[in-house]
């Protein structure tokens, strides 16, 4: 499916050329431990993470020790995400296995 965008006479197809052009990004929801719940340690997680290169945006969250990253996979992967969070003294925390 093709993504469509509002143009002065409706919705508009971009051209191939536009769609090859835009840099892939995929969205990541990772759970945090060890997050200070405070400004600070939201920020300082925050921080870390929009200093990797490839990261585009990057939010946490210390109510629900969750951290939001939108970022280039061609460009890094969860092990430099996982060195971000952990150089702030936080961890990621694995996903349950299913029971």
């Amino acid at each position: 499916m093709q993504e469509r965008r509002r143009g002065s006479s409706g919705w508009q197809t971009p051209s191939r050329a536009s769609i090859a052009s835009t840099p892939l990004r995929l969205r990541l929801i990772l759970p945090i431990g060890g997050l200070d719940r405070d400004a600070r340690g939201v920020h300082a997680v925050e921080r870390a993470l929009d200093e990797v290169p490839g990261v585009i945006r990057a939010y946490a969250n210390g109510a629900t020790e969750m951290a939001y990253v939108e970022y280039d996979p061609s460009q890094i992967g969860l092990h430099e995400l996982r060195a971000a969070i952990e150089s702030v003294g936080c961890r990621l925390v694995p996903a349950e296995e299913p029971q």
